[in-house]
């Protein structure tokens, strides 16, 4: 569902929190506030925050200092979810600066957040611009959000700009299963913007569409963040991955930015549980061959994996990497080996990536924040 997003005039953690409050949004406290983006990340900020479905006009009061001084006014939306009333508030800020901090609350009058910041993106022609985001997937389960926490709160520490999941926040897509989630670790979310894409334990769920906002039709979207062209993909079964193949194309050939990244739940190459996924070797791996994307995250496996550049099947250096990056929580799988498989392993983990616009830094963490796979993609052609 497409949020309808508002134009700007002026211009806990998860245990103090109950099931009950979760699952009814009782209360009157701002919280699961979260940022994305719904249009250009280097002028615009989508803020989303739960209430109770009691509490009136939502707002949010910003600006380039703690101080604020600008404000712009909520859209409410709600569904029922088992049976309860679900509230979301949701302010899409425009007309911002690149490369520019700002500081905001949310709430309703006389019950505000805490005061976060988030920084806007540079532009896409910006020869200097630099910056890092974070890639994780796969939460439930044993290690839970716990694990998640620790994740999130690392990624942050590492300077991250924002994060990317790459599906399965849920067992089963349940309202209270995204719920917890955005409670694992509520200050990361509050200045950190979210970019997702589903996975297929998300079912397709009303809570996913209703949690989040992102471009398009929210299952499959791009967005241009400084040199990349980030696509997010549904790749969760055959049907869809065939519904997305000429757009997939359009997208992909229709830029002309330096860095080509993807992002889809299954797996292209995989040496793990599951094994590579046919269908998207069929019809998406020639795709991002032909239009030189750069690399492919997924998620699905509850392991890690990296390949060498593959291209036409085989290992050559102007090939796709393939990152599997599939540790975030969920209860962790056996990793495998094959021929294309540069670096495996079973273990909690996230991947932050280091862009400039001649040179990618991946650097593969455990939850202890040891690094053991690290690499770099370097074109000299790329960039200014």
């Amino acid at each position: 569902m497409r949020k309808t997003f508002v134009r700007v005039l002026f211009i806990w953690t998860m245990a103090t929190v109950s099931l009950s409050f979760l699952v009814a949004g009782a209360g009157t406290e701002p919280w699961a506030i979260h940022l994305s983006w719904q249009h250009d990340p280097a002028s615009t900020i989508t803020i989303m925050w739960r209430m109770g479905p009691d509490d009136g006009e939502g707002m949010v009061e910003f600006g380039p200092t703690p101080e604020l001084g600008g404000r712009a006014m909520a859209t409410k939306t709600s569904y029922v979810y088992a049976r309860k009333e679900v509230v979301w508030y949701t302010v899409e800020l425009t007309g911002l600066s690149p490369k520019t901090t700002y500081f905001y609350r949310c709430g309703t009058p006389g019950n505000l957040s805490d005061i976060y910041s988030f920084t806007t993106a540079p532009l896409p022609d910006d020869h200097r611009a630099s910056f890092s985001f974070a890639v994780l997937a796969d939460t439930p389960g044993k290690g839970g959000l716990t694990v998640t926490r620790k994740i999130l709160e690392m990624a942050a520490a590492d300077g991250a700009d924002f994060v990317i999941f790459g599906g399965d926040f849920t067992a089963g897509g349940a309202q209270a299963e995204f719920d917890y989630w955005f409670n694992a670790a509520p200050e990361v979310l509050a200045r950190l913007p979210l970019l997702s894409v589903l996975g297929d334990n998300d079912a397709l769920s009303r809570a996913y569409f209703g949690s989040f906002s992102y471009p398009e039709n929210e299952s499959w979207y791009f967005l241009d963040y400084g040199p990349v062209r980030f696509v997010f993909l549904l790749a969760i079964s055959d049907p869809y991955v065939r519904q997305q193949t000429s757009w997939l194309a359009e997208v992909l050939s229709s830029t002309s930015l330096p860095w080509k990244i993807a992002v889809g739940h299954k797996p292209a190459y995989s040496a793990g549980w599951y094994g590579s996924t046919d269908y998207i070797l069929e019809q998406w791996v020639p795709l991002f061959e032909k239009y030189g994307l750069d690399i492919y995250f997924s998620g699905h496996e509850h392991s890690y994996e990296r390949t060498w550049p593959i291209k036409g099947g085989c290992l050559c250096a102007d090939g796709v990497v393939y990152i599997t990056a599939s540790g975030a929580g969920s209860d962790l799988r056996e990793a495998g080996q094959e021929f294309w498989t540069a670096k495996a392993a079973s273990v909690f983990h996230y991947v932050l990536v280091q862009v400039k616009p001649t040179e990618l830094t991946v650097f593969a963490k455990d939850i202890e924040g040891h690094v053991f796979d690290h690499f770099r993609v370097r074109n000299p052609e790329k960039g200014g």
